[in-house]
């Protein structure tokens, strides 16, 4: 059965998903986050088979994630890198990783860190808004329309139906 695909969707977490909501994709990025760019090592740190890996890795080449270069002419062979737009994917999953040092492992029991590449400091992620600098407390958020949202105002309030009462209080 074939995924439903959320390319036409006025929501950036769907279209995401897209690409990242197969749960492969995110552990191939992750490797290659890791330095694990070629197809035996990832394979290897994944546990994953051979077809399913190709199919996943061509996936993320299309989707601009990673490219596809060469390292070896006879026989050819391929590492994968990740692009720009493949770094800021693993933004999204390093935010991961506090939720699941908290919810799925016990205090002081995660098995990765991550470090500062200059200068070896400990660096734990942390999800901010880009306009205060504050972290994000996903309870005090409403979500509304944005300008790319393309809806008569009934599907409007109806979608958003939290930040349209508001503003009648």
């Amino acid at each position: 059965m074939e995924r439903k695909k959320f390319s036409g969707s006025p929501c950036p977490i769907a279209r995401s998903l897209d690409v990242l909501g197969d749960w492969w994709n995110p552990l191939i990025l992750r490797e290659c986050l890791y330095g694990n760019s070629r197809f035996d090592e990832l394979q290897s740190w994944l546990g994953i088979s051979r077809n399913i890996l190709t199919r996943r890795l061509a996936e993320l080449v299309e989707a601009e994630l990673l490219s596809k270069q060469a390292y070896q002419e006879k026989p050819a062979r391929f590492e994968y890198v990740l692009t720009e737009k493949g770094h800021d994917a693993c933004l999204v999953l390093l935010a991961l990783m506090p939720f699941g040092e908290r919810w799925y492992f016990k205090k002081g029991q995660h098995p990765i860190e991550l470090r500062d590449r200059e200068t070896g400091e400990l660096v734990k992620p942390l999800v901010i808004d880009a306009n205060t600098g504050k972290p994000l407390d996903s309870k005090t958020l409403v979500p509304c329309p944005g300008p790319g949202f393309k809806a008569p105002k009934s599907i409007k309030e109806r979608r958003f139906s939290e930040y349209y009462d508001s503003l009648v209080e």
